[in-house]
């Protein structure tokens, strides 16, 4: 019994990687995209090991999935056949909505630097409390920026089938609960 098991689970990876290396995106990772993001966004904080901008600065930056990568430059995506309409509907709403969130991130950013450098880098530092109202702020900006991420993730799901969507979140999904 214990035979079986092992070879229906062995067999199960052969097949999940033998689909995953034939996978293709739908398109290539726009790298010139990302360079340029990268260099808008500058270094990460002091205290950051590395820095996914903007994603990081979203209210809910993990759980959330982010559907333009997902239908686009997935290596499972071209499991979707989108039509040439559909990936073009999705990078106007990619872009539409980008600019918004890489505006309201480098704020977000801004403000979160000043925080710490005001309280972190001088032992005698300003109370707490006199920075509670940018902490307000920051939470604000980054409530509008997962607004912003909820709106992308409502519009490209009405560009997706019920059929496609169902396929996304067939190889999108890392963790079901």
């Amino acid at each position: 019994m214990k035979t079986i098991k092992t070879i229906a689970a062995i067999t199960s990876c052969t097949i999940m990687l033998a689909a995953t290396a034939i996978a293709k995106p739908n398109l290539p990772p726009p790298a010139e995209e990302f360079a340029k993001v990268e260099k808008m966004a500058g270094p990460a904080g002091a205290f950051a090991t590395k820095e996914n901008f903007p994603k990081d600065y979203f209210l809910m930056p993990k759980n959330l999935p982010y559907l333009v990568g997902l239908s686009l430059y997935d290596p499972s995506s071209s499991n979707l056949n989108l039509s040439k309409k559909q990936i073009d509907a999705i990078l106007d709403i990619k872009k539409e909505l980008m600019s918004k969130a890489i505006e309201k991130a480098l704020v977000v950013k801004k403000m979160e630097l000043e925080v710490v450098e005001k309280i972190s880098f001088k032992y005698k530092s300003p109370k707490a409390t006199e920075l509670y109202a940018t902490i307000d702020e920051i939470a604000k900006l980054r409530a509008e920026l997962t607004k912003i991420h909820l709106d992308c993730i409502e519009k490209i799901k009405a560009v997706l089938t019920p059929e496609q969507y169902e396929e996304l979140l067939d190889y999108g999904v890392v963790n079901m609960f």
